[in-house]
């Protein structure tokens, strides 16, 4: 079937876009393992973080089938941007596919303490995930995965109250996708060694580096969703933020209209928007280090405000 214009139109810009990230994550590593003051370090790494995030949204748009109109560079593109994001592109594709069935479900709800919950438990789990454990369990996943079993796949599926949106998706694993998991793997594991070597980074600073990114990722991932109604679609806001920041971002921060129309590539996101159903960014980020709390005896009373 031929493709639409406007779609090979909008790949082609998506395939230009990853390959300024991919640029821009060489260069600001290199550069934040040269000599030099805090001072002019810390914006890098900043903007290392806020590119990332954009690089994760590239990967979204994969997982959607809005990377390019043609499935095997789509593919291509996801994979690209997943290795530099430091996971497996076929794990995050699964998982975020289940998303959009479980949103707003017990398995995905992190800041409300469900009845039966341990609260110091919940809590503990909570700040782990937003200081950096959401990028770190899909690292480890992806270095560790490929050298298990797929008949153990289901055996990761674990039985939890709440918060077990993660291991519900091994569930969904076929034999091709743990196959796909395993070449991504060397894949990446090949990128990154020649990277190491060919611009000798070091693994001290690549930590750090990274660090920085997991929290920075890991503390967004549920900004768009918290406190919103138990509902898989409205469960969700578009945040407003600064043009580059949404321009570095690929307009994630639309995260309900996304799920209203999850068919709608990034390009086109931003102007089906309603500016009166929105919040800041900011404000909504700040939210997310609220601890959790007791989920009110009537659901329905979580609703949604703007401001």
């Amino acid at each position: 079937m031929k493709s639409n214009p406007a779609s090979v139109a909008r790949g082609w810009v998506n395939v230009a876009i990853g390959a300024a990230q991919l640029m821009g994550w060489g260069i600001l590593i290199s550069l934040l393992h040269t000599p030099g003051t805090l001072a002019w370090k810390i914006p890098l790494l900043v903007l290392f973080c806020l590119m990332m995030q954009g690089v994760f949204s590239m990967m979204h748009e994969c997982f959607h089938q809005h990377g390019f109109p043609s499935p095997g560079v789509n593919r291509a593109l996801g994979i690209a941007t997943s290795t530099i994001f430091g996971t497996s592109y076929t794990l995050i594709k699964i998982n975020h596919e289940g998303h959009h069935v479980r949103n707003r479900t017990p398995a995905e709800i992190a800041e409300y303490i469900l009845p039966g919950e341990s609260g110091a438990r919940k809590t503990f789990v909570y700040y782990f995930a937003i200081l950096g454990g959401i990028w770190l369990g899909s690292f480890v996943a992806a270095c560790v995965l490929p050298l298990i079993p797929y008949r153990w796949a289901l055996a990761f599926n674990r039985p939890s109250s709440s918060m077990n949106g993660y291991s519900l998706s091994f569930a969904q694993f076929s034999a091709a996708d743990w196959r796909n998991i395993r070449l991504e793997g060397v894949l990446g594991l090949a990128v990154w060694v020649a990277a190491i070597l060919l611009f000798h980074w070091e693994l001290r600073v690549l930590a750090c580096i990274y660090a920085a990114f997991a929290f920075s990722w890991s503390s967004l991932q549920w900004v768009y969703h918290m406190r919103t109604p138990l509902h898989p679609v409205e469960g969700a806001y578009d945040l407003r933020a600064p043009a580059p920041i949404r321009w570095l971002f690929l307009n994630f921060n639309y995260n309900l209209t996304h799920h209203r129309a999850p068919n709608v590539p990034w390009q086109e996101v931003h102007r089906r928007v309603n500016p009166k159903e929105t919040q800041p960014l900011w404000y909504r980020y700040l939210l997310v280090f609220k601890p959790p709390e007791p989920l009110p005896a009537d659901p329905a009373s979580i609703v949604k405000t703007y401001r």
